[in-house]
C-alpha cells in the first residue's frame, strides 16, 4: 500500500511539474530584471518560416527540477508525513485486534458460551471498526493530497510565469526520459537556471 501511493502521488506531482512547465510566455523584448540574481539564459532562436515569427524557445527538465526544487521537496515530505500518521492509527487499531484474537482463542477452552459469544461480538465489532477507520483515514489522506498538489501546482505556476516573462522566453517546454519529446538540443537546457530562480521565487515567499 505504502509503496504503490508513493509512486503514485510521484507521478502525480512530476506530471504536474511537466504541465506547468510547458507555458507561453509573451512580451519577448522585456530585458531581464536583477542581473545579480537573474543572469542572461543563452538559447538559439527558431524561425518560424510559414508566419516569419521569431520565437525564443528553451526546455527544463522536469524530473530534474522535481529533485531540487525545495517546494516540491517540502510537498513531498509533508504527504508522506500524512501517510505515515495514517498508518501509524491503522497499526495500533490492528495491533489491539491481534491482542483480542490472541486473548481469546487462549481463553476459549475454559469460557462459557455466553462469555464467547460476547467475546466474539467484541471481534467483530473491532473489525468493522478498523475497516471504518482504514475508509476515513484513506479519504482524509487522498483529500490532503489533493489540497496540497493544488496549491502547489497554482503556485509554482505563478512563480513559473512570472520568471518567463522576466526571461523574455515565447515557449519553455519540458523534456523528461521517456516522454513526448524525444529529443531536444543541450544548449536550450535551462534547467539549472529555472531550478535556481524557482527557489529564489518560493524562499521569498516562505
Amino acid at each position: 500500500m505504502k509503496n504503490s501511493t508513493h509512486q503514485v502521488l510521484y507521478a502525480i506531482l512530476f506530471s504536474a511539474l511537466g504541465f506547468l512547465l510547458f507555458l507561453q510566455f509573451s512580451n519577448r523584448d522585456k530585458k531581464i530584471e536583477n542581473s545579480e540574481n537573474n543572469e542572461v539564459i543563452q538559447s538559439q532562436l527558431i524561425v518560424n518560416r510559414d508566419s516569419g515569427n521569431i520565437l525564443n524557445i528553451a526546455y527544463v527538465n522536469s524530473d530534474t527540477v522535481s529533485k531540487y526544487y525545495e517546494f516540491a521537496k517540502k510537498i513531498q515530505k509533508d504527504l508522506t508525513n500524512k501517510r505515515s500518521e495514517a498508518e501509524n492509527q491503522i497499526k495500533s487499531k490492528y495491533f489491539a485486534y491481534e491482542s483480542l484474537v490472541k486473548e481469546f482463542e487462549k481463553a476459549s477452552p475454559i469460557m462459557g458460551d455466553r462469555e464467547k459469544m460476547e467475546k466474539a461480538q467484541k471481534i467483530r465489532l473491532l473489525e468493522q471498526e478498523i475497516m471504518q477507520v482504514e475508509q476515513q483515514l484513506s479519504a482524509q489522506v487522498s483529500s490532503e493530497e489533493l489540497r496540497l498538489t493544488e496549491g502547489y501546482i497554482l503556485k509554482t505556476n505563478e512563480f513559473m510565469q512570472d520568471i518567463g516573462h522576466r526571461l523574455g522566453y515565447d515557449y519553455v517546454m519540458s523534456y523528461r526520459i521517456g516522454g513526448a519529446m524525444l529529443y531536444a538540443n543541450p544548449n536550450l537546457d535551462i534547467t539549472k537556471d529555472i531550478i535556481k530562480l524557482l527557489n529564489q521565487e518560493y524562499e521569498s515567499v516562505k
